[in-house]
């Protein structure tokens, strides 16, 4: 009976109230026409030169994170800079573009080395598995579409 009566209360002290100004259209564009919620559009593609410096780099990172898993002295916090690294590559790995274009499998093996990491620090063998895998898969074929 309180909560009824309350509610009631509440609309009735609402039903007069009025906005003291109308709502104002605000102007997200960036002054070019296009929307600010749009993603800029890239205006150099990749080279075959910055596909190659990246998977060298994403070579050396998985190889860093296996050696100290294998090594058996990694602690919480180098499993957590290694997964921190190879999330930047992640982003890094993002200029390749996805589909349709010449390097896109650079972009896919970093996705599939941060999942294989994941996976291992997880304990989920089967997502570290799919995911290592597809990182020599998708590896391979930068390094070939670099060449």
């Amino acid at each position: 009976m309180k909560r009824i009566f309350m509610a009631v209360l509440l609309v009735c002290a609402a039903l007069p109230i009025h906005a003291d100004e109308k709502l104002k259209i605000i102007d997200l564009s960036d002054g070019t026409g296009t929307k600010a919620t749009q993603p800029p559009k890239v205006t150099s593609a990749a080279t075959a030169s910055e596909a190659k410096d990246f998977i060298a780099r994403l070579e050396k990172a998985m190889e860093t994170g296996f050696n100290q898993v294998r090594s058996g002295q990694v602690d919480a916090v180098q499993l957590r800079k290694q997964a921190q690294s190879l999330a930047a590559l992640q982003v890094e790995g993002e200029k390749f573009g996805v589909l349709f274009t010449s390097f896109h499998k650079c972009n896919e093996a970093s996705i599939s080395a941060s999942s294989s990491w994941q996976g291992l620090i997880g304990g989920n063998q089967s997502q570290f598995e799919n995911g290592y895998n597809s990182y020599n898969k998708e590896r391979q074929a930068c390094i070939e579409a670099a060449n």
